[in-house]
C-alpha cells in the first residue's frame, strides 16, 4: 500500500472519529412527568407465578403510577384448597422506604377452587425504587412479590 493511500485512508477515519465525537445528538431531557415514568416503568413490571403449599398465584402489576391507585390482577388455581380468603387482611403492600398498605378493595369473589380479581391499594405521593406484594396465610403459609422500579 502507497503512503499516500494510508495517510488519506488516516484521514477519512480521523474525520469520522472527530465529527462523531463533535457532532454527537442532544441527549433528550432527563426530567419527566411522574405519572410518564411510571407508565414507562409498569411496562418492565412483569407478571409473577408462584406456587404456595396446593396454590398457584398469579400476579400481574396493572396500575403503578405516582397519585393513582395501585392496581395488581391476582388468579390463584387449585384443586384442593377452598379459596376463601379475606385478601383486604391478607394482602399488604410494602416499599423500599418501609411504608405499609393495606388493601382497599377487592374486586373479585372469594371461595372455591378457582378465583380471580384485582387487589387495590391507595396510591402513592412519590414512586418507590421497589415494592413487595405480600400474601399472608394462603394455605397457612406467606409468600411475597417483589419488583424493582
Amino acid at each position: 500500500m502507497s503512503a499516500k493511500l494510508f495517510f488519506v485512508i488516516l484521514l477519512i477515519l480521523g474525520g469520522i472519529i472527530i465529527s462523531g465525537l463533535v457532532f454527537k445528538p442532544a441527549q433528550p431531557l432527563q426530567a419527566q412527568n411522574l405519572n410518564q415514568a411510571s407508565s414507562e416503568q409498569l411496562g418492565a413490571l412483569s407478571p409473577q407465578v408462584k406456587t404456595v403449599g396446593e396454590i398457584e398465584i398469579e400476579v400481574v402489576p396493572v396500575s403503578v403510577a405516582v397519585g393513582k391507585n395501585i392496581t395488581f390482577s391476582l388468579v390463584m388455581d387449585n384443586h384442593s384448597v377452598d379459596l376463601d380468603y379475606d385478601f383486604l387482611k391478607i394482602a399488604t403492600l410494602t416499599d423500599d422506604r418501609g411504608n405499609s398498605y393495606k388493601a382497599q378493595s377487592w374486586t373479585g369473589s372469594g371461595g372455591g377452587h378457582h378465583i380471580k380479581g384485582e387487589l387495590i391499594f391507595p396510591s402513592l405521593s412519590k414512586m418507590p425504587k421497589s415494592l413487595i406484594l405480600t400474601l399472608n396465610g394462603v394455605d397457612n403459609k406467606s409468600e411475597a412479590f417483589i419488583w424493582q422500579l
